[in-house]
């Protein structure tokens, strides 16, 4: 461990103000126990191949039955009955130590997201001594109310058996921690481990952790904090193959040396899933630095990664399919507008062209209008001239008539004045004409003028 000054722990990320509290009260209780001083030792070990290949950056990742040792909030994670055991050595310029570990998890019947977890981890280290831990674990969860979110917490009650320069020290414990999940594959932990009494100094670790999932990626960091040491521990992980293969890499703890770069490779066959970790030290392959470990589990009641990879697949299947109909409905919808739309144009083409004609003779009889609008002003500003009136020539008196066979005065009268009763003034006017009352054939009379008052 590097010596740092701590300045702030929630720098890192910012927690939820309802979380404070619970951060002020763990912080509290790991002043209760004095912290002597902590230099690399096999009592920062903890098991799980997994784990130790992103460098122990767990606390917020807690996805596997070894998060007892990390996060026992991250119990509330695992929904299957589980069992893993493990073996590893680590390598140190003072001795190598080798570690066993066991853990069975098992969900409680009848309770959503209550777990129990059971644990155990065995480091020996010839210089240093022995350590044995043994664990029960339960996590829970509750929605935080005004995120709507879930809040997972968890603790362990701890039996240690620690054997340093032919003392031992039997002493109990335990760790607690919670974990809280964003919307967007962010999560953060805060866990308090090593709280033990009776093994004549204290091991506390305050962790304060992020992570972060992008697709098949995942990415994560844990600051630890022990007395006046503290540490920030990284590590990443890829899956391919459907989860079939996990790639991993992280920062390494070391054992009373230098550091290392910590690798790893998961085999998830389900039910069957395996784990491997190695090392390289930082400065060359010739120190003794390092670990190598091991996990084999079975997970219970969960389909073959087979079964699991066919149903994948059929489930995308089913969703290819279901996007093929509805690409296939919405196409048959946009054939039937198409339609639709050509026979509303036709429709409104046939319009147009009635309209367009319609409008054309609009068109003749407004010019028709404009034009007598045109006349009807120019006449209006310019009348045409009077004409003169041409009163009649009179008519001239005398006239001459020549009789005709069949003509009698009344007759003539009637002619010439239109009243046959003025035969009289014709009569007077040709008395040497005149036999018995008729005039002669032949003779050519002589028509006065008409009386004044006009013919009657």
């Amino acid at each position: 461990m590097k010596k740092a000054s701590i300045t702030s722990l929630t720098g890192l990320y910012p927690l939820p103000s309802t979380l404070y509290p619970v951060l002020i009260a763990l912080l509290s209780l790991q002043a209760l126990f004095p912290i002597r001083s902590a230099a690399s030792d096999y009592t920062w070990l903890y098991p799980g191949a997994r784990a130790n290949a992103l460098g122990t950056a767990f606390s917020s990742v807690a996805d596997d039955p070894y998060t007892m040792f990390y996060n026992p909030a991250g119990l509330s994670n695992l929904r299957n009955t589980e069992a893993l055991f493990g073996l590893g050595r680590r390598l140190s310029p003072l001795a190598p130590a080798g570690e066993a570990s066991l853990v069975y998890v098992r969900p409680a019947p009848d309770t959503a997201n209550r777990t129990f977890g059971f644990g155990y981890h065995a480091v020996r280290q010839t210089t240093l001594g022995r350590r044995d831990s043994i664990l029960f674990g339960i996590g829970d969860s509750f929605v935080l109310k005004y995120l709507q979110r879930p809040v997972l917490y968890g603790g362990n009650f701890r039996i240690v058996n620690l054997s340093e320069a032919q003392k031992g020290h039997l002493g109990i414990g335990f760790d607690a921690g919670i974990l809280f999940a964003s919307n967007y594959g962010l999560k953060t932990a805060l866990a308090l481990s090593d709280m033990n009494l009776g093994l004549g100094r204290s091991l506390t670790i305050l962790t304060l952790g992020n992570s972060y999932r992008y697709k098949d990626s995942l990415f994560a960091l844990d600051l630890k904090v022990r007395g006046s040491y503290a540490e920030v521990f990284y590590g990443l992980e890829h899956a391919i193959f459907n989860g079939l293969l996990q790639f991993r890499a992280g920062k390494g703890t070391s054992l009373n040396g230098p550091g290392y770069l910590a690798v790893g490779l998961g085999v998830n066959t389900l039910p069957w899933i395996l784990d491997f970790a190695a090392s390289f030290p930082w400065k060359g392959f010739n120190q003794n630095a390092g670990v190598y470990e091991m996990n084999a589990g079975y997970r219970f009641n969960v389909p073959t990664y087979t079964e699991r990879f066919v149903g994948d697949a059929a489930a995308k299947a089913g969703a290819l399919k279901t996007q093929i109909d509805d690409l296939r409905a919405q196409r048959a919808g946009l054939e039937t507008s198409i339609a639709a739309y050509r026979v509303n144009k036709g429709v409104l083409e046939s319009d147009l062209t009635l309209i367009q004609s319609r409008m054309r003779d609009m068109e003749e009889r407004l010019k028709n209008l404009e034009l007598e609008l045109i006349e009807a002003q120019y006449k209006k500003d310019q009348p045409p001239p009077k004409k003169p009136v041409v009163r009649p020539k009179p008519e001239k008196w005398p006239k001459l008539h020549k009789v005709a066979p069949g003509d009698t005065l009344r007759s003539i009268a009637s002619k010439y004045y239109g009243n046959p009763n003025l035969w009289e003034r014709i009569y007077e006017a040709n008395q040497k004409h005149i036999s018995k009352g008729l005039p002669m054939e032949g003779a050519v009379l002589k028509i006065p003028a008409p009386p004044p008052e006009g013919r009657k």
